[in-house]
């Protein structure tokens, strides 16, 4: 089936999991499906935590389901935060600022911005124990998926062929996708944590038209690194939102 294929490409395209590739355009055509990733990178990352907190603190355990969750995807996430951070802080045009977000050195804005996202999802994922930390993981990647997926959807194409060009141009006006895969979130979403998961919700759509909005404009386009960042981004605001309106 299409859909299996679908499937199997954005493992193959999000995680390290050896599984294999399919071709970009399978990929992009079933990319409103990326939250599936997610509950399979939260489930796994979570039962990490769940385990190590028979025998280990919480924070220690938070922490390593984020190292896990970091693993699985390859970092690729954490290194669009890190180049996207650097251009959003560089003067000039949309041709500096990618230019910027291309080049090879980490500047003090990736460096800060690193530190400050991964310092604080690692706190907030070890303000949870016991079977919270798995639901808290679940969601967490769910939230942080299911925004890039938004963000492909409202943002505009990058000028040059990259992997974020054929996303973007995979969801445009694909209005059907966007609400299926929101669904599927929300679905998991409310059975795990309840009705404030809607906050939850509300928090990530915030974040995601801010980021959208501040890359169509100066970097005229979404592209990968940008994708990168929402999801790291996203999973943090995921997590300091449950912990606001649950715990």
């Amino acid at each position: 089936m299409l859909i299996v294929k679908g499937l199997k490409g954005l493992f193959g395209f999000m995680t390290i999991l050896p599984i294999g590739m399919e071709s970009i355009e399978t990929v992009c055509k079933y990319f409103f499906l990326a939250p599936i990733v997610g509950l399979l990178l939260g489930t796994v990352a979570g039962a990490v935590g769940l385990g190590a907190n028979y025998v280990l603190p919480d924070l220690i355990c938070g922490f390593l389901v984020l190292v896990c969750v970091e693993i699985l995807t390859g970092f690729h996430h954490l290194d669009g935060l890190l180049d996207f951070s650097d251009a959003a802080m560089a003067r000039g045009d949309t041709k500096s600022r990618l230019e910027v977000m291309h080049d090879m050195f980490t500047g003090a804005a990736a460096v800060g911005s690193g530190v400050i996202v991964l310092v604080l999802t690692g706190l907030a994922f070890g303000s949870f124990s016991g079977l919270d930390i798995l639901k808290a993981a679940i969601v967490a990647e769910i939230v942080a998926k299911e925004s890039i997926v938004l963000t492909a959807y409202l943002g505009k194409k990058p000028s040059y062929k990259g992997s974020g060009y054929y996303v973007v141009e995979a969801m445009e006006n694909k209005h059907l996708e966007v609400l299926v895969s929101l669904a599927l979130c929300g679905v998991v979403g409310f059975v795990l944590v309840g009705v404030w998961f809607i906050f939850v919700l509300a928090a990530m759509g915030i974040a995601v038209a801010l980021l959208t909005f501040h890359s169509n404009k100066t970097l005229e386009s979404v592209t990968g690194d940008v994708m990168g960042a929402t999801n790291e981004i996203n999973r943090m605001i995921a997590l300091i939102m449950m912990l606001a309106v649950i715990t």
